[in-house]
């Protein structure tokens, strides 16, 4: 049998792929110190959609983001920080799952800010989402919203 001969990567293509890599991960590092400019590089560097989804769709599929920054960027009072929760939200797929699973799935890549104003929000679009997903659980969207908020604040406690 011959020997196939791979042909080796030109070097732009490697180059590039190694600046995006950098790039990516200087983003990240500014975005875990401070998220505004971090999500500004990376927009300029065209590592972010700059839209709610493509933000949205960032935070759910970068990994080393700091989750406390996450949260506290998604809880923020901006219309467009609530468009991307909304656009996260909207992408998770809670369909089946126990309510307690939900919410464990919901927090898997970030952590709930400290503000009990932004919590409400996000755990009230968390409940909706997860009502429209699973319809019959509960008898309404608000009765979800409470229990989220009621577990989450008996978490809090607890710790």
């Amino acid at each position: 049998g011959g020997v196939v001969a791979t042909a080796p990567v030109p070097p732009t293509k490697f180059a590039a792929a190694l600046q995006f890599k950098q790039e990516l991960q200087t983003g990240v590092a500014l975005f875990n110190l401070k998220p505004k400019k971090g999500l500004e590089y990376l927009r300029k560097t065209s590592h972010v959609e700059w839209s709610p989804q493509g933000v949205a769709r960032f935070f759910a599929t970068t990994p080393g983001l700091d989750k406390t920054q996450v949260g506290d960027y998604m809880g923020d009072m901006g219309d467009f920080n609530k468009e991307v929760l909304y656009c996260y939200v909207d992408n998770l797929d809670f369909s089946g799952m126990h309510f307690d699973d939900g919410i464990r799935h919901f927090l898997a890549k970030f952590r709930l800010p400290g503000e009990a104003q932004k919590i409400d929000r996000m755990m009230e679009k968390f409940a909706a989402r997860y009502c429209q997903l699973n319809p019959g659980v509960f008898d309404s969207a608000d009765t979800a919203y409470v229990l989220a908020y009621s577990l989450i604040m008996l978490n809090t406690d607890a710790h």
